[in-house]
Formats: structure tokens, sequence, C-alpha cells
């Protein structure tokens, strides 16, 4: 009895100073399934070609906080849609591609060219529609995919982001790097500046085309948009290390609370 009792008072003394912890931050992970045609491409640093020759399922997973720095540019001075525009620094960021998963090189690891996870809400587009994906160079819009929902179930705001599944795609605008010429959605020279990529020891690079996909459902003939399959995103609840911790105390407690009885 006297080893419960102290094990019960660790976890509450832990609850209590960890508690404030879970506080401050919500971490979530974006889920973003898409597919890749052949104006996109994937090759080993060094290597040439590598164009997807059918159209290839992607999934990418990225981890981040709503903590941290918020890397796109405020507005006002910048125009919409940055007013309810969200960058943020992914901790950790895969994409999976014909069953291989690489890991991508954020912003915080390459400034140029590494990713930013970036969150729209519904009172950056007209009319009234969500953006999710990721970005490079979110003041500069750098090369980035960025899906098109009408719907997030549940609601949020970009000041208050929760765990959410967008609903209603309308379709996906891929870009290859920073506007060079033109400006805004008349940009009519973009820099190429490929998503670093690392598997299995090896650096690849992943380079995206500029174009956008209409869902053949929503698809508007006069909008020059190419059809596309069904893109589906979601923001998932992470527990917190802290929350984590409490999980591993509590089932440690359990266990030698059993081992006590028997």
């Amino acid at each position: 009895m006297r080893l419960t009792k102290t094990l019960l008072f660790g976890i509450s003394t832990a609850l209590v100073l960890l508690s404030p912890v879970a506080s401050n931050a919500t971490p979530l992970q974006l889920i973003y399934t898409g597919v890749f045609n052949s104006q996109n491409s994937l090759a080993p640093v060094g290597g040439s070609g590598g164009a997807f020759t059918t159209p290839t399922p992607f999934t990418i997973n990225a981890w981040f906080d709503t903590s941290s720095p918020n890397l796109a540019p405020p507005s006002p001075p910048a125009p919409p849609p940055f007013a309810g525009f969200r960058a943020f620094n992914p901790s950790q960021a895969t994409i999976t591609i014909g069953g291989t998963t690489y890991t991508m090189e954020t912003i915080s690891q390459n400034p140029t060219a590494g990713i930013t996870v970036a969150i729209f809400d519904q009172n950056s587009f007209s009319p009234g529609r969500y953006g999710v994906g990721i970005l490079q160079d979110p003041p500069a819009d750098g090369a980035g995919i960025v899906g098109d929902f009408i719907g997030a179930s549940p609601d949020f705001t970009a000041s208050n982001i929760v765990p959410t599944t967008y609903t209603g795609y309308q379709g996906v605008g891929y870009g290859s790097g920073v506007c060079l010429q033109g400006t805004g959605g008349d940009c009519q020279l973009n820099a190429v500046t490929p998503l670093v990529l690392h598997s299995g020891g090896q650096t690849f690079n992943l380079t995206l085309g500029n174009f956008e996909e209409d869902f053949p459902e929503v698809h508007d003939p006069n909008s020059g948009n190419i059809l596309g399959p069904l893109n589906t995103a979601q923001l998932v609840a992470v527990p917190e290390p802290a929350t984590c911790g409490l999980a591993l105390l509590a089932l440690a407690a359990c266990g030698l609370i059993r081992c006590k009885r028997a």
C-alpha cells in the first residue's frame, strides 16, 4: 500500500507540474493525400529526368505546433489572403510516394527549399474557401502544393486552429518556385526550386510544375485548369510529450500495483 500511495502522489505531482505546458500549444499533424502527374518529377540529386509517367499517389505527413512562430507575412500591410494565413515550421515532415517514404527538409533546415505547413482559413479566399498544404518561403509564395476546399469540420479560424477534416474538395494548386516575372495570379515566369527529400542515405529533388487542377465534379471548362483526382486533407490532434509522459507514468503505476498485489 505504501508503494501505491507513493506512485499516485508522484503521478498527481507530475500532472500539476506538466499541465501548464499542455495548455500553451496545440500539436497537430497534417495528413494530405494527392496524385502526381507528368508535370512533377522525382530524381536523385545530380540525376536527370524522373517525371512521373503514370498518375502516382502521394501522402504528406507533417507534424507542427500552433505555438511556433507564424512564418506568413503580417496582414496588414500584406493584402489578402494573408489575414487568414498561417505558415508553421514542422518539427518533422515525410512524403510517401509509390510505397517509399521520404523525409522532407523543413524551412528551419533549409530556408530556401524547406517546407512549411500552410493553412488558409475561410477568410482568406473568395468565396470563403479553405486552403491547406505545404509551401516554401511563405512571404514570397514559393514552391508548394495547396488544396482548395469548401469547408472544414469542425470550422476554425487561423487564430484558433483545431483538429479538423477538410470537406468539399475543389482542386489543388502546384507551384515550382517564387514568381520571377509578373505578379499574383498573373505570373509569367516561376523559379524552379525543388523540394529536398531523403531516403536510404540518398538525397532527391521533388520538382513541382506550375498548374492548377480542378476536381471533375466541379470543373469549369473555361478555367483552363486540368482535371485531377480527389485530394484529401486532415489536421489530426497529436498527444503532447507531457501527455505521453503522464500516460507512461500511469501505465507504470498500474504494472507495479499489479506486481504488488501478486
